[in-house]
């Protein structure tokens, strides 16, 4: 007989639970705290990379407001920074000036005159867009130097075809420097012929039309197309795209003359070309010596004067009482007709006709050599070139 006991099976025996409360908690704590961490480093990553941002975007506004006062400088360059002095300012100084670029960023001008053709021009340019403590501050300079016309004149007029001067007309070649122009102290006196052609051309005058001497010169130079179109690192392109007032040619009567005050000048006047006389009407027109461009045969009917570089495509007639002081190259012919006209510099034709028959001219008509006004002239007029290597560099 079976034992009962040994027909029960044994139920094992279940070890008790241990108390696991809180563990769900201490796992969203945990996990929260890396949150926060991963949310802290990203919040200062973005803030970081803001601010990096936002002063990058400063920094190179301030450059590109240094770089707008730079080349604004350079592009409304004040010619008469060209001239030595003391009309001009001195080597070594320094004229600084403000432009305003936008909103609150400016540019701070600095031009220095290096040599009587050298200038740096510094530009130091500050931005803060609308807050002053997030300000940025950056500098850029450039080394300039003026080009102008290489011209010595070789008389007081030089021609390549026949001249012809007659009548009261009269040609002067010994140097006299323009009434009253105090520039002219500092520049060499000298004396050339009062009329300089090629071999071949003819020549004609009377004693009275020539009080110097020598009255003519025979130059091959004088012959050569390239005397009226290149001026050593200039040429007549180069002067008539960079022309200050430009004209169709034509007639033009008696309102040639200066526009302005004591203190200012108006450039935008075609018919302003600038102020000889000293002293006189318009002071502020002193310094103005354009470059005067006719695109055709010009002919001037009135009383009028000027002052600066005119340069006529074609013929030049002039009647009536004109002055002009500086330099005039025509291409063609220069031919003078009734009034009083006086050329105080110097005059380059490919051929020419002064004449003055005593049954049609009255008057006076001079041209009188001056190379004080024609170096005025060509100095004041100069193009404005960067320098071909380190012209342009970054300062922090």
């Amino acid at each position: 007989m079976t034992n009962e006991s040994q027909l029960t099976p044994e139920i094992p025996s279940v070890a008790p639970r241990k108390n696991r409360r809180g563990m769900a908690l201490v796992a969203v704590i945990l996990a929260i705290v890396v949150l926060s961490a991963i949310v802290t480093g990203t919040f200062f990553s973005s803030t970081q990379e803001f601010r990096g941002g936002r002063n990058a975007l400063v920094e190179q506004r301030a450059f590109a407001t240094a770089e707008f006062g730079l080349n604004s400088a350079i592009s409304n360059w004040d010619r008469s920074r060209n001239l030595p002095p003391p009309l001009g300012r001195a080597v070594g100084n320094v004229d600084s000036s403000l432009i305003f670029v936008d909103q609150s960023d400016t540019a701070r001008v600095r031009i220095t005159r290096l040599t009587i053709n050298t200038f740096q021009v510094v530009s130091e340019g500050r931005a803060n867009i609308g807050n002053r403590s997030l300000e940025s501050k950056r500098s850029t300079n450039a080394m300039v130097r003026i080009a102008y016309p290489t011209i010595k004149p070789k008389g007081a007029i030089t021609a390549a075809g026949n001249v012809s001067v007659q009548g009261s007309a009269t040609v002067n070649g010994k140097n006299t420097n323009p009434n009253g122009w105090t520039a002219c102290s500092g520049v060499p006196t000298d004396t050339v012929p009062a009329i300089t052609a090629g071999p071949s051309a003819t020549v004609t005058y009377n004693n009275r039309n020539i009080p110097t001497s020598p009255a003519v010169l025979r130059d091959s130079a004088a012959a050569d197309s390239n005397t009226y179109i290149r001026y050593g690192s200039e040429s007549w392109n180069s002067l008539t795209a960079n022309a200050d007032v430009k004209l169709a040619g034509g007639l033009y009567g008696s309102n040639i003359g200066p526009v302005g005050t004591a203190t200012t000048c108006d450039y935008s006047q075609q018919l302003n070309w600038g102020e000889p006389k000293r002293p006189g009407a318009v002071v502020g027109c002193y310094l103005y010596y354009p470059i005067i461009y006719s695109a055709s045969s010009l002919k001037i009917n009135g009383n009028g004067y000027g002052q600066g570089i005119l340069l006529v495509n074609g013929d030049l007639e002039i009647n009536g009482t004109f002055e002009f002081y500086g330099l005039v190259i025509v291409r063609d012919d220069l031919n003078r007709s009734n009034g009083t006209a006086l050329i105080h510099g110097a005059v380059y034709a490919a051929n020419m006709s002064l004449q003055d028959p005593l049954s049609s001219i009255t008057g006076n008509q001079n041209i009188q050599y001056s190379k004080c006004a024609v170096e005025t002239a060509l100095r004041a007029s100069a193009i404005l070139t960067r320098a071909k290597e380190r012209g342009w560099g970054q300062i922090f």
